[in-house]
């Protein structure tokens, strides 16, 4: 179990987590990318986990040949590894690809990524372009400084809407200390940058994972009720952590569409905005931040992770 750290002052302890994000403004509002369809899956028992497809990356062919690896499967890793996906087996991608003529073909769009999804039934399709990968020595007088940077562009479509729901940059860096005589031989520090390269490289993926994230809402139940704080369903085995922000909420009625008569949503009251205190495996007890008016939290209710800038 992990714990914020605490601050004693004038006899009181308070969570140095919660000292530090008290003033951040949480509105009481539903995060971006939230579908009332989450409802049908966790109505069956099961956690509404976002079905995603990586798509190779353009432009880091030899960065990839260098390090034996494929940066789209190091992204997948880190989206499982985050636990709100479920990640397309690759070889089913790689299948769809092949069938539509698209394996040989440069840099994906956006209209293309959809197509390919809906034909795998993602509902979120990810794919990137390795803008940048370079050493560079700097002399710091007694040593020289072998630094590297991987760049990534990353992009995430929404496959019902065909919108480009995520458009970042994400670095990685890593570096090393060389040691060296006078005629240049190495006395101390690495030979092979290659190391490097796989580190900076996997701390650019990880912050791409990061952003993904963010498009796929992670949601969950109250399960208790404290003095000012509710437990959940959500730990750390899902990528919760301390500091993290959730919105509270309550389903109410459907909503039927006027004309067609179908269920189109549902109504949603929004109670409470909640900053985790302390995480363990498969729970989490977070602090009350703000709520509505008249709002009584209660077991049962629904938990979403809403990110704060």
């Amino acid at each position: 179990m992990r714990r914020p750290a605490l601050l004693m002052a004038t006899g009181l302890l308070v969570s140095t987590s919660a000292f530090a994000q008290s003033r951040r403004p949480v509105p009481l509002a539903m995060p971006s990318g939230w579908n009332d369809s989450y409802f049908a899956r966790l109505d069956e028992g099961r956690q509404p986990k976002t079905v995603v497809a990586v798509m190779n990356f353009s432009g880091g062919e030899t960065l990839e040949e260098r390090l034996h690896i494929r940066m789209a499967d190091a992204l997948i890793t880190s989206l499982v590894q985050a636990g709100r996906f479920d990640v397309v087996e690759r070889e089913r991608l790689d299948l769809v690809m092949s069938e539509q003529n698209l394996a040989q073909t440069g840099r994906v769009d956006p209209a293309t990524a959809a197509r390919v999804g809906k034909i795998l039934g993602a509902e979120l399709v990810v794919f990137g372009l390795v803008t940048g990968a370079t050493e560079q020595k700097i002399d710091k007088f007694s040593y020289d400084l072998i630094r590297v940077d991987v760049s990534i562009d990353v992009r995430a479509v929404n496959v019902s809407t065909g919108r480009v729901v995520i458009s970042e940059s994400a670095k990685g860096s890593d570096s090393a200390r060389i040691i060296t005589t006078a005629n240049g031989s190495v006395v101390s520090g690495p030979t092979n940058y290659d190391p490097l390269y796989m580190e900076a490289s996997r701390r650019a993926l990880n912050r791409s994972a990061t952003l993904v994230s963010a498009a796929a809402p992670l949601v969950g139940y109250v399960v208790a009720l404290g003095d000012r704080t509710v437990t959940i369903d959500l730990g750390e085995n899902r990528g919760v952590k301390t500091g993290d922000t959730f919105i509270v909420f309550r389903r109410g009625a459907e909503i039927i569409h006027p004309v067609t008569r179908e269920r189109v949503g549902w109504e949603k009251s929004i109670l409470a905005a909640v900053e985790i205190t302390v995480t363990e495996s498969e729970l989490a007890t977070a602090r009350i931040l703000n709520s509505a008016s008249g709002a009584e939290l209660k077991p049962g209710d629904f938990v979403v992770f809403r990110p704060v800038p």
